[in-house]
């Protein structure tokens, strides 16, 4: 009897097993039972070089992009993702990550796994004072749901990336002529003159209609509303006056003390192990004057960003930060810096977002953007009439300062400059550093559009002079590399992207996995 059960239980277990191995065969293969039994497409988001990438795979690829641009792998993320891409869809950078990993196989390259450990202290992110393994951890990889591993393999594409890139360009150098021309371009004295269109002298003159005010509001009234405020909790830290006659030696260990005391705060700021303390509870732990650093706390009520609290009202890097749309209520700023080596943390407490504007009290704002509009207008138009008026003179013979009377403006001689090295005192030298650039010797440059809305101007060039360089041969092997870095660029990314034609690429619908 016990044998016969036994031989029962035996047939029984093997009929089990068979159908759980058929079961997980099924569960695990490409057979798509909704698409009619077709091989090779079940729950397949992506398909490269014939792979099929399930909707987990993929989202967690898409996940490499957001953490790889977090650590500053920034040459690599953009070169996957898509230099011109303007959406937030994250395929792109799926399709190209799995494609360079089996070219690089194909190739021979696979960084070891020293290599790896060795790059990870060296990433980007790395390289702030306040960044350590901790909050790198806290802050990118566990939100991103990143275990070592995938970091691992993450440098491990980066490391890839860069020797591919290389070994694409390999060979490639510059034209001697082409590092000539730039170093001359940088290295040259320009003596020149500016003419300067002030846009808020010809706005004195406008005068806005209420016909036009009418026009513009029922325009862009979905447009027209309040500014968002925002309320903040805030701890700033401050390192300790050190006496005078400090050594380097202390006032290094000093500086090492005060980011290390930074970092420690700030990671019970931003996860802080009792989760019923408030920001504002925690930063009164680190408040006062302290062995490595002065700390102050506080908040500031909601406020919009052109009217900031006056400690941080000139501190436009900050107010970038803190008015990100990127940064939801309740979360906490990484420590941002601050004049005189100080450091505020950040806790975003409120938000009134923007309420439509009824019509007079858009009126304010809708005579400051109509005048705007009407006077850069009528600027532009004089500056181009006076550029006309003294090219027409000039090419008659005239010199340029019987040119400027002809055009009824006035020149205003600039201190000799170059391109390398504009005055600080100059203002808007980005702009004419631009300008001149591809001008000659008696040139008058296009009509230039001046930074914020300004106004515009116009450049002449009188004369080029190249200046005596000591360091001439450096300078030209540093920008020598520079364009062979950027011709290795472009070298690879033409070679991938005929690489990525190649892949018998295919997507599944249309989902944007910017999303996921």
């Amino acid at each position: 009897m016990l044998t016969q059960i036994r031989h029962i239980q035996k047939g029984t277990l093997i009929v089990v097993t068979i159908i759980i191995v058929i079961a997980f065969a099924f569960l695990y293969s490409d057979f798509d039972f909704a698409g009619g039994g077709r091989l090779g497409t079940q729950n397949c988001v992506l398909k490269v070089y014939d792979r099929c990438l399930r909707a987990k795979e993929v989202q967690k690829l898409a996940s490499y992009y957001d953490v790889a641009r977090d650590l500053g792998m920034g040459e690599f993320a953009v070169s996957m993702f898509g230099e011109n891409r303007m959406n937030d869809d994250r395929t792109n950078f799926v399709r190209s990550l799995t494609t360079l990993r089996k070219e690089a196989r194909e190739l021979g390259i696979e960084p070891s796994a020293e290599e790896i450990k060795a790059a990870i202290p060296t990433l980007p992110i790395f390289q702030q004072p306040w960044v350590n393994a901790a909050f790198v951890e806290n802050n990118i990889l566990g939100p991103n749901g990143f275990t070592d591993g995938d970091l691992a393999q993450l440098v491990k594409d980066y490391l890839t990336f860069q020797k591919v890139r290389d070994l694409i360009g390999a060979g490639l150098a510059t034209v001697p002529s082409e590092t000539n021309k730039l170093y001359t371009r940088a290295f040259q004295n320009y003596t020149a003159s500016l003419i300067n269109f002030d846009r808020e002298t010809a706005a004195a003159g406008i005068e806005i209609t209420e016909d036009e005010i009418e026009a513009f509001y029922v325009e862009n009234s979905e447009n027209l509303k309040s500014d968002i405020h925002r309320g903040y909790d805030y701890a700033k830290f401050s390192p300790n006056t050190l006496p005078e006659d400090a050594t380097l030696e202390e006032q290094a260990k000093a500086e090492q003390a005060f980011l290390n005391a930074i970092n420690q705060a700030y990671a019970d700021l931003a996860d802080p192990a009792d989760g019923a303390m408030s920001f504002s509870d925690i930063a009164k732990k680190y408040a006062g004057e302290k062995a490595d650093y002065v700390m102050v706390s506080g908040s500031y009520e909601p406020f919009k960003m052109s009217e900031a609290p006056d400690d941080i009202a000139e501190n436009t890097a900050l107010l970038d930060q803190l008015f990100s749309e990127a940064l939801p209520v309740g979360s906490v700023t990484v420590p941002v810096s601050s004049e005189a080596g100080s450091y505020y943390v950040f806790a975003l407490t409120s938000q009134e977002d923007p309420e439509p504007l009824s019509r007079e009290q858009a009126r304010p704002l809708i005579v400051k953007a109509l005048t705007a509009k009407n006077s850069n207008r009528a600027v532009n138009d004089a500056a181009s009439a006076a550029r006309a008026a003294i090219n027409e003179a000039l090419e008659s013979g005239k010199s340029f300062d019987e040119a400027i009377k002809v055009a009824k403006v006035e020149a205003k001689a600039l201190p000799v400059f170059s391109i390398n090295e504009m005055p600080e005192s100059l203002e808007n030298s980005n702009s004419i550093a631009v300008a001149v650039g591809e001008m000659g010797e008696k040139e008058l440059s296009e009509v230039i559009q001046a930074p914020g809305g300004e106004g515009f101007m116009l450049v002449y060039v009188d004369k080029i002079e190249l200046y005596e360089n000591e360091e001439e041969e450096s300078t030209k092997r540093s920008i020598a590399s520079s364009m062979e870095t950027g011709l290795r660029y472009r070298m690879f990314n033409s070679w991938f992207n005929q690489r990525k034609k190649e892949s018998s690429y295919s997507r599944a619908g249309s989902s944007d996995l910017g999303n996921e």
